[in-house]
């Protein structure tokens, strides 16, 4: 084997310093290990589980330095709370909710912890950014005059493009302050040369704005007289809306959030605004704090190539599952991507699945009589339905031993919705061996290989 590649990260560029107790520039990083696990349909898309500084550095060892056309990032928020992953069975009727002591992802940190954390992976990303590329950083109250001190150092305040606001009306009501009903999204560009879609980011008009332009010139071009002071100045209408602000009001999606059981997913309109606005199709998108992988499906949807990272089992196992989707269900299937662990990242929990193989004529049908789930031993004895406790099955009809290649993706995107439990398949698309993955409501997972006589 050859020597494990060390790779060197680029200093900062901006004058403004930040300090904190143990601030160090990052030391050479030795790229980790990395492994492919899984494979859906064609395509070069990235989803990496692991800790996002060596998926990082991973890629810098790989021919990604300055190939990132645009970066979006939302990391932890300082929050100083730790979430517990939240347990709804699925099925119709009212939602039940069950116990779970699994930790989500830990948002618990010491200032000094937290800065050189980011700091470090703030000036691993400025080297994966091409020259002419963007990163939006996402981040609320708590940490967002750190992180943008942060982003003056590594990136340089010259750098800074917009302070957006993004703004969404609902929740809780607040007695001892204003409410709090705004994030932060920091954007900076890496160079003195940036992609923004003008057009793809305007505000469309209503109808009632289009109706002001009734009148017309010798050269026919519409035009209004009395602009909203009352000004008598000729306004022609030169272009379909009005150039984006940067206070951005879009709902949280409480529908997604529900059905994919993940509290801190983004609605997908905010990543497609922002993957319209700053990159064009073909692009490469990058999200290191994946998530719910809201960035992935957008960019999946938009025609960019992605890469997410996660460390967290669950977010992968989320992400993924809107991928398949995205993939599967397509016809002829989308372009497709791959899963790779990363160093030592600690893979799910594992289940058992109980499963019978049936043969009718030249048919194969796969029954998943029963499910035991690790963090669901003592909802079990209660549960009518085992489908009410899995989130997904996933079946490759021609496992090869080595990388899993779903080609059967059940998956119901509604929390109301069961999985189907049988699958018949014609013998003739079934190779020596099958493979069957189960992914339950907790992150537990079940992997079976079965050989079809």
């Amino acid at each position: 084997m050859g020597a494990t590649p060390v790779i060197h990260l680029s200093p900062p560029v901006g004058r403004a310093r930040l300090t904190w107790n143990g601030k160090q520039t990052p030391p050479p990083l030795a790229a980790p290990s990395a492994v492919e696990i899984e494979r859906c349909g064609a395509g070069d898309h990235l989803l990496l589980h692991g800790e996002n500084l060596a998926a990082l550095t991973w890629l810098l060892a790989h021919g990604y330095r300055q190939r990132i056309n645009l970066i979006y990032i939302d990391p932890p928020f300082g929050a100083g709370i730790d979430r517990t992953r939240r347990v709804r069975l699925r099925g119709p009727g009212p939602a039940r909710l069950i116990p779970a002591a699994e930790v989500e992802y830990r948002d618990t940190w010491d200032d000094d912890a937290y800065l050189q954390f980011m700091y470090e992976r703030l000036i691993a990303l400025r080297d994966l950014l091409a020259e002419d590329g963007c990163i939006y950083l996402h981040c609320d109250f708590r940490k967002a005059h750190h992180l943008r001190c942060l982003m003056d150092e590594v990136f340089g305040a010259e750098r800074m493009l917009n302070e957006i606001i993004w703004f969404y009306p609902r929740g809780g009501d607040g007695e001892r302050q204003f409410n709090r009903k705004h994030d932060t999204i920091l954007l900076y560009a890496r160079g003195d040369r940036w992609t923004f879609n003008y057009d793809a980011a305007l505000i469309p008009y209503t109808r009632r704005q289009l109706a002001r332009f009734r009148q017309e010139d010798e050269r026919g071009r519409y035009y209004w007289n009395v602009n909203p002071r009352g000004e008598r100045v000729k306004t022609y209408l030169r272009k379909p809306g009005i150039g984006a602000y940067d206070v951005w009001t879009i709902p949280i999606d409480a529908a997604l959030i529900r059905d994919l059981g993940y509290p801190t997913a983004k609605p997908l309109a905010l990543l497609e605004r922002i993957i319209r606005a700053s990159s064009q199709p073909g692009d490469l998108v990058l999200d290191c704090f994946a998530g719910a992988g809201t960035t992935a499906v957008a960019a999946q949807h938009l025609g960019r190539r992605w890469i997410a990272c996660d460390v967290n089992p669950g977010a992968i196992q989320v992400a993924s599952r809107r991928l398949h989707r995205a993939v599967l269900e397509h016809t002829p299937p989308s372009a497709g991507f791959s899963v790779w662990r990363i160093g030592d990242a600690a893979p799910a929990p594992q289940g058992e699945a109980h499963v019978r193989v049936t043969h009718c004529d030249d048919q194969v049908t796969i029954t998943i009589e029963g499910y035991t789930g690790p963090a669901l031993a003592a909802a079990s004895p209660t549960l009518l339905d085992w489908r009410s406790i899995i989130d997904e099955v996933l079946i490759d009809p021609m496992y090869d031993g080595v990388i899993f290649r779903p080609a059967i993706a059940d998956a119901p995107l509604r929390r109301t919705m069961l999985v189907r439990g049988a699958y018949t398949i014609p013998r003739v698309n079934i190779g020596a061996s099958l493979a069957l993955k189960i992914v339950d409501v907790a992150g537990g997972e079940a992997f079976t290989v079965m050989t079809i006589h």
